[in-house]
């Protein structure tokens, strides 16, 4: 128990981000019976001063302003959910959009000022790539290429709802996303990530469907596509949109493409400024600070062998 404690401290110590004590047992998966044992180490642990506690956060770095810092974020968060939702409506009218999930800052409840709004979107299968071309074309067009409120970097179709990669990172972004169309998606989502329950096994999020009724235009515009053959015009989209990426960045080697984006016919993943490596390399790095200050090993087998290398 307590090394679950530990763990999930300084995983959000990375990001700076003090955690109330709910918020700690629920990443932690902690049940309601085993709360007040917890309670009883996470004392210990201040008393040890291994883990710092304030205005009824705990965390790892001592600055104490990391609270007023995380609270503004929070509210900054709340306010803009407003605009997610808005912009999740819009998107849910596009042909082929089966499910829209909030995820990155906003579904962790916390936005710096420069964050993007970030959508994770579930399509219809064999018709992701015509999703994907009508959004873009929609920010390009109407939102002058604006990322803020529309930063749409993952697209996955509903047949293929399973995670290949499989760390901290991945289990926090699956965990908290928080749907905003098709509920009864999300759920199916989380169940075929089943995987994450490694890292949180009690936290899920999936909170009530904001977008309602489908449009007659969304049907009408779909039954259009059903006129050609859609099939092959998805296939045109994605090898376009591969040798237009590829491109846009060919300053990458092919193992760091490869890390940044995942391009096939049933996924896309744009995240070229690869902020999960970058993330893991931080978290390992605490676990193996904390053990040379505390002696306390926290790495599981796979994250020691990560870290030799």
């Amino acid at each position: 128990m307590q090394n679950k404690l530990l763990k999930v401290l300084l995983y959000f110590d990375v990001f700076s981000y003090p955690l109330s004590c709910d918020e700690l047992f629920a990443f932690s998966g902690l049940l309601t019976d085993r709360q007040k044992e917890a309670a009883g180490i996470l004392n210990k642990l201040v008393d040890d001063g291994h883990v710092n506690h304030y205005e009824g956060f705990y965390f790892m770095n001592g600055d104490k302003t990391l609270i007023q810092r995380r609270l503004e974020g929070n509210m900054r968060a709340r306010q803009r959910l407003r605009d997610a939702q808005r912009y999740s409506r819009i998107i849910a009218t596009f042909p082929f959009v089966r499910g829209v999930f909030l995820s990155g800052s906003i579904s962790k409840e916390f936005m710096a000022e420069r964050d993007d709004i970030d959508y994770f979107i579930v399509t219809e299968p064999s018709r992701l790539w015509i999703c994907r071309s009508l959004l873009v074309l929609f920010k390009k067009l109407f939102l002058f290429n604006s990322y803020r409120n529309f930063c749409i970097n993952y697209f996955v179709d509903a047949h293929h709802l399973a995670i290949k990669e499989q760390n901290q990172f991945v289990a926090t972004e699956i965990a908290t996303t928080i749907p905003t169309y098709n509920l009864e998606l999300h759920r199916s989502f989380l169940s075929a990530n089943e995987w994450t329950r490694h890292y949180y096994p009690g936290f899920r999020r999936n909170g009530d469907m904001i977008v309602a009724d489908v449009s007659l235009v969304k049907r009408f515009s779909e039954w259009l596509f059903g006129l050609v053959p859609a099939g092959k015009l998805d296939r045109y989209l994605m090898k376009r949109s591969h040798a237009y990426i590829r491109k846009k960045f060919n300053h990458m080697d092919k193992e760091a493409f490869s890390q940044a984006f995942s391009i096939r016919r049933h996924e896309l993943r744009f995240l070229p400024e690869r902020q999960q490596n970058r993330i893991l390399k931080r978290f390992n790095d605490n676990l193996l600070d904390f053990k040379k200050r505390s002696g306390i090993c926290l790495l599981d087998q796979v994250e020691i062998e990560n870290s030799t290398k």
